[in-house]
């Protein structure tokens, strides 16, 4: 899955290299990291699978949040964020209301697993991380990252992460 890392930094060096630090902690490197996924690749990597994206014509392994390109990758992600969360509560209402407590509690039709998903901090149902690991899992902590940092100027590093 393609993943952004939501960077302040001076330059697209800084950024990629920021950006490394936050994916390390995702996949268990550091302290207190998790891990959320199994292995990344930033985009300047040869292997790396979305560097040639035709939805954004070619990816560069950092982008300035100013660019089009780079608001198009933060805003796409918000709202694949978004929908995907979306439609997964509304699945998961529909299931607790036909389904009993111990069915729940069974994990009947991945009723549990939904809530997982839904409580999740990193992972699969996070598409957007702070230069820490975080993950913004909402258009309004995005913003609210921004304004933290309003000083700075800043990038998005695309991530290709697998879980």
């Amino acid at each position: 899955m393609l993943i952004r890392v939501l960077i302040p930094a001076v330059d697209s060096s800084e950024a990629v290299s920021t950006a490394r630090y936050a994916l390390d902690r995702l996949i268990g490197v550091g302290d207190g990291a998790s891990t959320a996924f199994d292995y990344y690749k930033t985009l300047d990597e040869s292997t790396a699978r979305y560097r040639d994206h035709p939805r954004y014509d070619g990816l560069d392994p950092a982008l300035p949040l100013q660019s089009e390109t780079g608001r198009l990758l933060l805003e796409d992600a918000v709202e694949t964020q978004e929908a995907w969360f979306r439609e997964t509560l509304d699945k998961l209402r529909m299931k607790l209301e036909s389904l009993d407590c111990e069915s729940v509690m069974d994990d009947v039709d991945l009723t549990r697993y939904d809530c997982y998903r839904l409580g999740q901090f990193a992972g699969p149902s996070v598409w957007i991380y702070d230069q820490h690991g975080a993950g913004l899992r909402s258009r309004s902590t995005v913003e609210q990252h921004l304004e933290h940092n309003s000083d700075d100027e800043f990038w998005v590093v695309p991530a290709d992460v697998h879980y």
